[in-house]
């Protein structure tokens, strides 16, 4: 009897690890945004507030891109993976250049909601699209 109440605080302890993992906000599937033909799609994206996010930014061109993602990624942790060049300054996040027929994956939880334009700041590229954080 000894032996079973001094199990019940390890039971009780791994009962409430197991609701909070189970209860984690699990990763949303990723969303692609392919640059191709001097332009961005889709034209509009939307992201949920709040909840980890993985943008997965493709090049099917032949001409160097970048992502520019005006005001979205500012004091926020995005983690960069994939064969493009991240830019960074004291704000965070500024763009990743992709190079042709590149991938780029960013993941990163978005922390305020509204309307967030993204370029391509290259001369001669006029490419502007949209994330909607909701």
């Amino acid at each position: 009897m000894r032996r079973l109440r001094a199990l019940v605080p390890f039971v009780l302890l791994f009962g409430l690890l197991g609701s909070f993992i189970a209860g984690a906000a699990a990763p949303s599937a990723p969303v692609e945004i392919v640059a191709s033909k001097r332009a961005f799609t889709p034209e509009t994206l939307t992201l949920p507030q709040g909840e980890p996010a993985t943008l997965v930014i493709r090049n099917d061109d032949e001409d160097l891109h970048s992502f520019v993602p005006l005001l979205l990624l500012q004091r926020t942790n995005v983690q960069v993976s994939g064969n493009g060049a991240p830019e960074f300054n004291e704000t965070g996040f500024v763009r990743v250049l992709i190079p042709p027929h590149g991938r780029v994956e960013l993941r990163f939880t978005p922390k305020a909601a509204g309307t967030f334009h993204y370029i391509c700041d290259l001369p001669g590229h006029s490419m502007r699209a949209q994330i909607v954080v909701k």
